[in-house]
Protein backbone atom coordinates (compact mmCIF):
# COMPACT_ATOMS: atom_id res chain seq x y z
CA UNK A 1 0.00 0.00 0.00
CA UNK A 2 1.22 3.50 -0.76
CA UNK A 3 2.00 5.99 1.96
CA UNK A 4 -1.03 7.84 3.30
CA UNK A 5 -1.78 11.21 1.76
CA UNK A 6 -0.31 14.17 3.60
CA UNK A 7 -2.63 17.17 3.72
CA UNK A 8 -0.22 20.09 3.96
CA UNK A 9 -1.50 23.65 3.86
CA UNK A 10 1.85 24.95 2.61
CA UNK A 11 1.39 27.51 -0.21
CA UNK A 12 2.49 26.55 -3.70
CA UNK A 13 2.96 28.50 -6.93
CA UNK A 14 1.12 27.99 -10.20
CA UNK A 15 2.46 29.30 -13.50
CA UNK A 16 0.28 29.68 -16.56
CA UNK A 17 0.05 31.65 -19.79
CA UNK A 18 -2.90 34.05 -19.87
CA UNK A 19 -5.03 34.96 -22.91
CA UNK A 20 -2.56 37.70 -23.88
CA UNK A 21 0.29 35.18 -24.08
CA UNK A 22 2.02 36.47 -20.93
CA UNK A 23 3.39 34.19 -18.23
CA UNK A 24 1.50 34.63 -14.94
CA UNK A 25 2.51 33.33 -11.51
CA UNK A 26 0.13 33.05 -8.57
CA UNK A 27 0.40 31.58 -5.08
CA UNK A 28 -2.26 29.24 -3.83
CA UNK A 29 -2.87 27.63 -0.46
CA UNK A 30 -4.83 24.38 -0.18
CA UNK A 31 -8.01 24.61 1.92
CA UNK A 32 -8.22 22.75 5.24
CA UNK A 33 -9.54 19.18 5.17
CA UNK A 34 -13.07 19.41 6.61
CA UNK A 35 -13.95 15.71 6.98
CA UNK A 36 -12.59 12.47 8.43
CA UNK A 37 -12.80 10.37 5.25
CA UNK A 38 -9.63 8.71 3.92
CA UNK A 39 -8.79 6.54 0.87
CA UNK A 40 -10.02 2.92 1.11
CA UNK A 41 -12.92 3.90 3.40
CA UNK A 42 -16.50 3.00 2.53
CA UNK A 43 -18.89 5.92 2.27
CA UNK A 44 -22.60 6.42 1.73
CA UNK A 45 -23.63 8.81 -1.06
CA UNK A 46 -26.52 10.80 0.48
CA UNK A 47 -27.88 12.34 -2.75
CA UNK A 48 -27.87 10.80 -6.20
CA UNK A 49 -25.41 12.54 -8.53
CA UNK A 50 -27.09 11.25 -11.72
CA UNK A 51 -28.62 8.03 -13.07
CA UNK A 52 -25.22 6.27 -12.94
CA UNK A 53 -24.37 7.40 -9.41
CA UNK A 54 -27.42 6.83 -7.24
CA UNK A 55 -27.59 6.86 -3.44
CA UNK A 56 -25.72 3.98 -1.83
CA UNK A 57 -22.37 2.71 -0.62
CA UNK A 58 -19.13 3.31 -2.52
CA UNK A 59 -15.43 3.01 -1.75
CA UNK A 60 -13.10 6.01 -1.64
CA UNK A 61 -10.50 5.77 -4.38
CA UNK A 62 -8.41 8.92 -3.92
CA UNK A 63 -8.25 12.35 -2.29
CA UNK A 64 -6.15 15.03 -3.99
CA UNK A 65 -3.91 16.84 -1.44
CA UNK A 66 -4.46 20.20 -3.18
CA UNK A 67 -8.27 19.77 -3.16
CA UNK A 68 -8.94 17.63 -0.06
CA UNK A 69 -12.68 18.32 0.13
CA UNK A 70 -13.42 16.78 -3.28
CA UNK A 71 -13.35 12.99 -2.99
CA UNK A 72 -13.00 10.42 -5.76
CA UNK A 73 -15.31 7.45 -5.22
CA UNK A 74 -15.47 4.11 -7.03
CA UNK A 75 -18.41 1.79 -7.64
CA UNK A 76 -18.37 -2.02 -7.83
CA UNK A 77 -17.79 -1.89 -11.63
CA UNK A 78 -14.56 0.10 -11.21
CA UNK A 79 -16.01 3.37 -12.50
CA UNK A 80 -14.91 6.53 -10.69
CA UNK A 81 -16.33 10.01 -10.14
CA UNK A 82 -15.72 13.08 -7.97
CA UNK A 83 -18.09 14.14 -5.16
CA UNK A 84 -17.99 16.95 -2.58
CA UNK A 85 -17.39 15.74 0.98
CA UNK A 86 -20.73 17.06 2.28
CA UNK A 87 -22.61 14.66 -0.03
CA UNK A 88 -20.87 11.69 1.62
CA UNK A 89 -21.21 10.01 4.99
CA UNK A 90 -18.52 7.72 6.42
CA UNK A 91 -19.81 4.14 6.77
CA UNK A 92 -16.69 2.09 7.54
CA UNK A 93 -13.14 3.31 8.20
CA UNK A 94 -10.61 1.01 6.51
CA UNK A 95 -8.01 3.56 5.35
CA UNK A 96 -4.83 4.35 7.25
CA UNK A 97 -5.29 7.37 9.52
CA UNK A 98 -2.55 9.76 10.52
CA UNK A 99 -0.27 7.77 12.81
CA UNK A 100 -2.80 4.96 13.38
CA UNK A 101 -3.57 1.65 11.81
CA UNK A 102 -7.18 1.09 10.79
CA UNK A 103 -7.68 -1.57 13.49
CA UNK A 104 -6.55 0.88 16.20
CA UNK A 105 -9.63 3.03 15.63
CA UNK A 106 -12.41 2.59 18.16
CA UNK A 107 -15.04 2.16 15.44
CA UNK A 108 -13.26 -1.00 14.22
CA UNK A 109 -12.91 -2.52 17.72
CA UNK A 110 -16.56 -2.59 18.75
CA UNK A 111 -16.32 -6.31 19.47
CA UNK A 112 -14.05 -5.46 22.42
CA UNK A 113 -16.72 -3.31 24.09
CA UNK A 114 -19.11 -4.73 26.66
CA UNK A 115 -22.80 -4.66 25.71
Amino acid sequence: MADPIQFSRRPYTVKYIDLNGEMQTIRRKPPPKLHNIWPQDEVNLKEAKNADWEEGEYSVSHINPKHPNVIQIENSDGQKTFVDYYNLELERAFGKREGKEAMELAINNKYLLWP
